[in-house]
């Protein structure tokens, strides 16, 4: 089932407290983080966050370049992992915030990939990316990532899954953001719920969703089978009538009752 159909089945409103008993996160309070930047310049973002974006249309897919141009204007090493076809529109768009870019993608500083390979080429290479950061001493890593990128190779989606599961131990910890997009009309459902169990925290059509009550850290995800890994979302699935955009606002009324990170003093 596509995310961009709807169920027309009715349930009674969903209650947030399924929602906080789901996760189990076991992250630290909010005002313990520190604030990283802003993406598009309102969603705040704290530093090790890991973050799903859940978006849709393919120029959305874009607009989260400032992200970006903004890690290099401050000596960030920046990776973008994403379909080759992404590559050149992404460059473009960054070259007219960046007249240096080419100076950048020279350095090292900009790094592209299309994700091409097995996923143990592709987690060593991510692996170097914060390796490298640490011996150049950059100030920081910023990791944005279309997540569409393996239809355009050969992979196996237990695996995709399974490497953004690993890559919370690397943003943990180096100073970093990694912000992974996930577009909606093209996720199948049972993807979807990976891609939120995965991620410390969301943003759902853009709100901002905090220690998000269904993620599941990599040391419990790795070991589960796919149906122990989907259950409680499975469950919430069911509840709201097997309607997606129904998912999505429950999702977003758990974002709205978090407090926002502290502005850096």
């Amino acid at each position: 089932m596509l995310l961009g159909a709807h169920a027309g089945s009715q349930t009674a409103p969903v209650r947030l407290t399924r929602l906080r008993r789901a996760g189990a996160c076991g992250t630290l309070p909010l005002m313990s983080a520190q604030l990283f930047t802003h993406l598009e310049g309102r969603i705040p973002i704290a530093r090790h966050d890991h973050v799903a974006v859940l978006y849709r249309g393919r120029d959305v897919a874009f607009r989260l370049l400032s992200f970006l141009a903004e890690g290099l204007a401050q000596g960030d090493l920046c990776y973008y992992l994403a379909p080759a076809n992404f590559h050149s529109e992404m460059l473009e768009r960054l070259r007219a915030l960046r007249p240096d870019l080419d100076r950048h993608l020279r350095l090292g500083k900009l790094r592209l990939d299309a994700g091409e390979g097995e996923f143990r080429a592709l987690r060593e290479r991510a692996r170097q990316v914060f390796e490298d950061a640490e011996r150049t001493r950059a100030r920081a890593v910023r990791w944005l990532e279309d997540g569409s990128w393996p239809r355009s190779v050969v992979s196996q989606e237990p695996e995709f899954f399974e490497f953004h599961a690993i890559l919370n131990y690397q943003v943990k910890h180096y100073p970093s953001a990694a912000v992974c997009q996930y577009a909606l009309d093209e996720l199948e459902t049972h993807q979807l719920f990976s891609a939120i169990a995965v991620h410390r925290h969301l943003v759902v059509l853009n709100t901002l969703v905090r220690d998000n009550p269904f993620y599941i850290p990599a040391e419990k995800f790795m070991p589960l089978t796919p149906r122990e890994r989907e259950r409680d979302l499975a469950d919430l699935f069911r509840e709201v009538g097997f309607d997606v955009e129904k998912l999505l606002d429950t999702l977003k009324g758990y974002g709205r009752l978090k407090p926002t990170p502290p502005e850096e003093p």
